[in-house]
């Protein structure tokens, strides 16, 4: 399952930048996500009929400012599309990563999609 374009439209409308795995540009604020896993998650008739992928989101932002705004509306738009957001957690970076400035807020989340036949 190929969730590339509806993650990047979606999250867009954050108005930060979005990309797989890593983020290699200059902004401060940011979102990347990392597909986790993708089982069946459905049968029927001998055959798998949807599948569930499961993604972490990751908004990066820097330590000092007030994220939650960006948090809810990231939170709101993934269940909005009809993402499942298991846990959302937010820790601070550590100086032995040179990450001390840096806040990291991580969605789980799934998302079941039926196959095409």
């Amino acid at each position: 399952m190929n969730l590339n374009g509806i993650l990047k439209e979606l999250l867009g409308q954050s108005g930060l930048p979005v990309e797989q795995d890593e983020y290699a540009g200059h902004s401060k604020k940011y979102i990347i996500f990392v597909y986790e896993d993708e089982t069946p998650a459905a049968h029927g008739d001998n055959r798998v009929l949807a599948d569930t992928a499961y993604m972490q989101i990751q908004l990066v932002t820097p330590k000092n400012i007030d994220y939650f705004p960006l948090k809810e509306q990231i939170r709101n738009l993934l269940e909005g599309a009809g993402f499942i957001v298991t846990s959302t957690r937010s820790f601070l970076g550590s100086a032995i990563t040179g990450t001390e400035k840096v806040r990291q807020t991580i969605f789980h989340t799934e998302y079941t999609q039926g196959r095409r036949s």
